[in-house]
């Protein structure tokens, strides 16, 4: 699997697509979505992990910033990710 496909992979999953809307904007084949979904240790599940998990990161850095600046919602947030880590 190419680097660039890989990338493609990564951004596409950080916009929270999910492995059966990657796989058709890309034409990957089934086994490709399958691995993307139940191989842990294969270059596409990574890939997608990575975009998804840079999602993750984004939004809770921007809820922290929001808990702080005094949104109520953002503090309930902030604190269930205390909680449950």
């Amino acid at each position: 699997m190419s680097d660039e496909l890989l990338l493609k992979i990564t951004e596409l999953a950080s916009a929270l697509m999910t492995p059966e809307e990657i796989g058709c904007l890309l034409d990957l084949n089934n086994s490709e979505v399958y691995s993307m979904k139940s191989k842990p240790d294969s270059q596409i599940s990574k890939a997608y992990r990575k975009g998804r998990l840079q999602t993750k990161l984004e939004l809770r850095k921007k809820i922290i910033q929001l808990a702080k600046a005094g949104s109520p919602q953002a503090e309930l947030l902030a604190d269930k990710y205390l909680k449950t880590n």
